[in-house]
């Protein structure tokens, strides 16, 4: 049996190296049969065309002794998400950084160890305002009615019963309880609000999300981001 650990975002370089063997020494224990899950802003490939730091970094992750499994979050470059080759891999469609970086659809439910995860990464972006588009945000980073269909839909043939759920941003009705009154920019992510619906309708057994730069554990769901936290321990 493999063991599977989640972490926060990484934005790329600038929280990557919490992943080192100094900084995540049980990941020397690890081999490819194991998984590090990402909960969104991965970030690693975020220039529209590689460069020599973005192959750095992909052969530094890599090298490493496990898999690295991550889901969309905000602060992505989705033109060349969207462009990776796509795999059949853990009972879904992945999309294919390196022979062990992947990454998680959004809607899809991947069985890994036995368990079952659904996976929906995205959220709308607080600081668009000193952004540029296509360059340093990108529209699909709200999902779109059809992605969120198709989760719903694959939800619905699990009888909305799955082991985990994994997405980058919160339900809405959270936003209070990890200490924000509304959204920082005071706008409406329409993801929180579809995710209102499946924490209202799903059975499961923990839910993790990363988005809030803090690490808070409250009951079935948990916040994530410079923790590193094994599935056994939560």
């Amino acid at each position: 049996m493999s063991t599977i650990y989640i972490t926060g975002d990484i934005h790329g370089e600038n929280d990557i190296f919490r992943l080192s063997s100094k900084r995540f020494p049980e990941g020397k224990l690890l081999t490819k049969d194991d998984f590090v899950i990402i909960a969104g802003d991965f970030g690693v490939l975020w220039n529209n065309m590689p460069d020599n730091n973005e192959r750095y970094l992909i052969k530094w992750l890599n090298d490493k002794p496990w898999t690295t499994l991550f889901i969309d979050g905000n602060h992505e470059n989705f033109d060349r998400l969207n462009s990776l080759p796509l795999e059949s891999k853990f009972n879904g469609t992945v999309g294919c950084v390196s022979e062990s970086i992947y990454h998680l659809k959004r809607g899809e439910i991947y069985t890994i160890n036995d368990k079952t995860f659904f996976c929906f990464g995205g959220a709308h972006s607080w600081d668009r305002e000193y952004r540029t588009l296509g360059l340093s945000f990108w529209e699909e980073e709200v999902p779109n009615y059809e992605e969120m269909d198709y989760g719903l839909s694959n939800l619905e043939k699990h009888d909305y019963n799955i082991d985990y759920i994994i997405t980058h941003t919160m339900p809405k009705s959270l936003i209070q309880i990890v200490g924000f009154s509304k959204a920082p920019d005071g706008k409406e992510d329409p993801t929180t609000k579809y995710l209102d619906h499946i924490a209202n309708s799903a059975t499961y057994k923990k839910w993790y999300f990363g988005h809030m730069h803090i690490d808070l554990d409250f009951g079935k769901f948990r916040a994530l981001y410079g923790d590193i936290i094994s599935l056994d321990q939560t």
